[in-house]
C-alpha cells in the first residue's frame, strides 16, 4: 500500500534531510580541521624538541629509543594532511607527552648591568629551558661586563669549562646581546651566528628567550 504525502510535508522532510547532511559535513569539517591543528602543532612540538634532545652525547636507552620512535613518526605523514585520522593525532599526543618528559643538562646564562638582582632572570631562563627539554643544572652570569669580549669575563669563562667540558645540552640566553658585545657584532668567529655555530660543535643548542617567546606568539 502506498501513501502519498501532502506536497508541503514531502518538501519538509526533504528540507529537513539535506539539512541533517549539511549539518553532518559541517560537523566533519570542524573535526578534521581540530585534527589537523593538532597534529601541525604536534608535530611541531616534537621537532623542536628533537633539535634538543638529539644532540645529548651517549644518550641513555630511554631517551635514544623515544627519540628514535619520534623521528619515525614524524617521516610518517597523513595520506591527506588535512584530514588526519583519529589514531594518528592519538598516538603523536601520546608520543608528544613521552618526549616532553625526557631531559637533557642545561644551563643560563646572562649579562646584566651592575647591581641587577639576577635571580628572577635565571627564574625565567629556566622556564625557557624546560620548554625546549632542557633541566638547569648551573646558572651564570656576569654584572657591568657588556662591553667586554665574552670570552674574557669571568662567569662566561667558568660556563666555557662546562661547556668544553660537555656537561650541557642546552644553553638558554635573555638575548643575543647577553652574549655578543657590539665590538664583536661584526666579527664572524664571535658574532651570532659563529657563536651558534661553536656551540653546536659540542652539542649544545643555544635558546634566546626574546626570540623564542616572539616565535610562540607569547611569553612563557
Amino acid at each position: 500500500m502506498k501513501v502519498q504525502l501532502p506536497l508541503t510535508q514531502a518538501t519538509a522532510l526533504l528540507d529537513q534531510s539535506a539539512s541533517s547532511a549539511g549539518d553532518f559535513a559541517a560537523l566533519n569539517l570542524i573535526t578534521y580541521r581540530l585534527r589537523s591543528n593538532a597534529m601541525r602543532e604536534g608535530r611541531q612540538r616534537i621537532e623542536s624538541l628533537l633539535r634538543t634532545l638529539e644532540l645529548r652525547l651517549d644518550p641513555p636507552p630511554e631517551l635514544a629509543a623515544a627519540v628514535a620512535q619520534a623521528r619515525q613518526l614524524l617521516e610518517m605523514e597523513p595520506i591527506d594532511r588535512g584530514r588526519p585520522s583519529s589514531s594518528y593525532v592519538r598516538i603523536l599526543r601520546s608520543l608528544t607527552t613521552r618526549v616532553e618528559a625526557l631531559r637533557v643538562s642545561a644551563a643560563t646564562y646572562t649579562c646584566a648591568p651592575q647591581g641587577t638582582d639576577v635571580k628572577p632572570i635565571h627564574a625565567r631562563l629556566g622556564r625557557t629551558a624546560e620548554v625546549y627539554g632542557g633541566n638547569v643544572c648551573w646558572f651564570h652570569h656576569d654584572r657591568g661586563l657588556s662591553d667586554w669580549p665574552l670570552w674574557e669575563r669571568p662567569g662566561w669563562q667558568r660556563l666555557q669549562r662546562l661547556i668544553q667540558g660537555k656537561w650541557i645540552t642546552l644553553l638558554t640566553v635573555e638575548s643575543a646581546s647577553d652574549l655578543v658585545p657590539q665590538i664583536c657584532v661584526d666579527e664572524p668567529q664571535w658574532g651570532r651566528r659563529g657563536l651558534e655555530v661553536w656551540l653546536y660543535g659540542w652539542g649544545i643548542r643555544l635558546v634566546c628567550r626574546t626570540e623564542a617567546d616572539t616565535e610562540a606568539g607569547a611569553p612563557r
